[in-house]
């Protein structure tokens, strides 16, 4: 069963000679529950796709479905409700309130939305990512495998449909990168949550169930 779907999406970025189509005509589909890496050099195209799948970006022809809902048409509040109960994002430099404490920013994106956090799901996240003895701490006390862990546990806490995840390791060095991206492929298998996340790392893309290449703006076999 494919959670989202994606249908001749296309976005073009400036006009006449200096225009860039960042994305040309894609089509592609993502099966839920598993893990997805989108590769592609720099500018082909492949966050200018994440951010449409995530509602973050309007495309200027084309269709995108997540989880039953066709975001073509919708309204910006509609897309921030659309945001705030479907996707998880992380991101490369992590986007941690730095005045919060690490259980606040867990917890951040239940507050914007005025929802209780589950305490047992809560309990089980932190335990999972290796994190329940840094709960009271800041972001800047952390290392920054640490504060990514923090911003995966923040995707998942509220159970959102689909986690999409911007060169999550980018600014980590290789073995932390390797043991956050182990950590975050448990964790979206324990979840069974389905994971998008775009690279320019084919060692780390291999770790996943299904790889997409995107080159000038179109999927490439």
């Amino acid at each position: 069963m494919d959670i989202v779907t994606v249908h001749n999406l296309k976005k073009y970025f400036g006009r006449g000679e200096n225009q860039v189509k960042a994305l040309d005509g894609v089509d592609l589909a993502i099966e839920k529950g598993k893990f997805t890496a989108i590769i592609g050099a720099s500018g082909s195209g492949k966050t200018t796709l994440l951010n449409m799948i995530g509602g973050m970006d309007i495309p200027d022809e084309g269709e995108v479905i997540v989880d039953g809902v066709n975001l073509r048409g919708l309204k910006e509040k509609e897309l921030s409700v659309f945001r705030r109960s479907k996707v998880g994002f992380i991101y490369q430099n992590f986007n941690l309130v730095s005045t919060l404490t690490v259980k606040e920013n867990i917890l951040f994106p239940l507050s914007l939305a005025g929802s209780t956090p589950d305490p047992v799901f809560f309990e089980e996240i932190v335990k999972l990512l290796h994190i329940e003895e840094r709960l009271n701490a800041f972001p800047a006390e952390l290392s920054g495998g640490g504060q990514q862990r923090v911003a995966i546990a923040r995707a998942l806490i509220a159970k959102p449909a689909i986690i999409l995840a911007d060169e999550p390791t980018g600014n980590l060095d290789s073995k932390s990168g390797q043991n956050v991206l182990g950590l975050l492929k448990l964790s979206v298998e324990t979840y069974r949550q389905t994971l998008v996340m775009i690279t320019h790392n084919l060692e780390l893309a291999q770790m996943a169930d299904c790889v997409v290449r995107i080159e000038d703006g179109r999927v490439r076999a």
